[in-house]
């Protein structure tokens, strides 16, 4: 039994259409099975609003200025990364807030003393790149980092500081990568975040870490790869369809 040519062809480019749209693959997450902190700092200290980790899963009291919080999960690795500064202007120049007085902003915040983080992980892990998600806010109206707010200078990661190349002034959100860490074997990683204290800086902000092993899976066929192989069965097609007539 034989198809037109116009069906061959049809067929063909329904396979590229669905395959098109198949991504590269990346390297692999990695979720940390808790992580144990100082809970962030807010108007107790003078922050304009509170800036705690309200979705902590473990111990420790979540609603108080730099509490210890243990054995649980909550806004530096649940997936949401702040869009926008914990203080920003619209296109118009009207001011909006990533921030409340309940502290249920995406950001965690801290302001006394340099916040020690330990990661934890349920099997030993090998960890190649880690992303940490921080403010970097535009300077105010007096050419200060709003509100005190800066990234910090440097990461202090399993012992070893990983300095911050942050643009000045800032522009907003930033992520911060360090990749080829090397780090082996690993089941708890305790990270330092170093501020860059001054006059007018004194605050960090951060509202999520990610961790991947470096290590891409079988890779997939990039969209141009995809066309070419699809072109391909076209040419064959019509052979076998003038070879037939």
């Amino acid at each position: 039994m034989r198809y037109p040519f116009k069906n061959l062809i049809s067929a063909t480019l329904t396979v590229v259409a669905l395959l098109g749209g198949v991504a590269v693959s990346q390297a692999t997450l990695i979720a940390p099975s808790s992580y144990d902190m100082p809970n962030g700092y807010g108007t107790s200290v003078g922050g304009e609003y509170n800036y705690w980790d309200t979705t902590y899963t473990g111990l420790g009291n979540k609603t108080a200025d730099g509490a210890p919080l243990t054995g649980g999960t909550g806004k530096l690795t649940d997936g949401v990364i702040a869009a926008h500064s914990w203080e920003w202007n619209d296109a118009d120049g009207l001011p909006h807030t990533e921030s409340s007085l309940l502290g249920d902003g995406p950001y965690v915040g801290w302001t006394w003393g340099d916040p020690t983080i330990t990661f934890h992980f349920a099997d030993l892990v090998d960890i190649d790149t880690i992303t940490f998600y921080v403010d970097d806010p535009a300077n105010d109206r007096y050419g200060n980092p709003r509100g005190g707010v800066a990234a910090p200078e440097n990461f202090i990661i399993g012992g070893s500081t990983y300095a911050v190349n942050s643009p000045s002034p800032g522009t907003g959100p930033l992520a911060v990568r360090f990749a080829e860490l090397d780090l082996q074997d690993i089941e708890d990683l305790t990270v330092t975040l170093d501020r860059e204290v001054s006059a007018s800086m004194f605050w960090v902000f951060m509202s999520e870490v990610t961790f991947d092993d470096g290590r891409n899976p079988a890779p997939v066929p990039e969209p141009s790869s995809l066309l070419l192989v699809a072109m391909g069965g076209v040419a064959l097609s019509f052979l076998r369809y003038r070879r037939g007539n």
